[in-house]
């Protein structure tokens, strides 16, 4: 797991006069085949039921504050915070009191790759 905070990073100025702000770059071990990218949106007060994923990354961006559960850890994001899950790490979303909207993006792309933690 990685948080990448939005308001550590230094933006590159481009001649163009735009601005980049690079929030990851991902070596990726697996095969990549298809990659998903989602738009989602939780209501408040909304839980996840604690899961993982066998061979996926998934990288959350999210436009609002959101509370995660990540391998036993509670993990506080701001809006234009970035969250790195690698395979394996064990995460859900926790209940706050507003709607959350992250774009999230799968990367590769599996059906059937997530696993329900009790």
């Amino acid at each position: 797991m990685r948080v990448v905070r939005h308001a550590d990073q230094e933006a590159a100025a481009r001649p163009d006069g735009r601005t980049v702000l690079s929030l990851l770059d991902l070596p990726v071990e697996v095969p990549v085949d298809r990659v998903g990218i989602l738009f989602v949106e939780h209501p408040a007060e909304f839980t996840e039921s604690r899961h993982y994923h066998r061979h996926l990354y998934e990288v959350f961006y999210f436009l609002d504050e959101a509370d995660y559960w990540v391998d036993g850890a509670e993990v506080r994001l701001r809006a234009g915070d970035l969250l790195l899950l690698e395979p394996g790490n064990a995460h859900g979303a926790l209940p706050v009191p507003h709607p959350v909207r992250l774009i999230v993006f799968h990367v590769p792309k599996r059906a059937g790759d997530k696993v329900d933690v009790p």
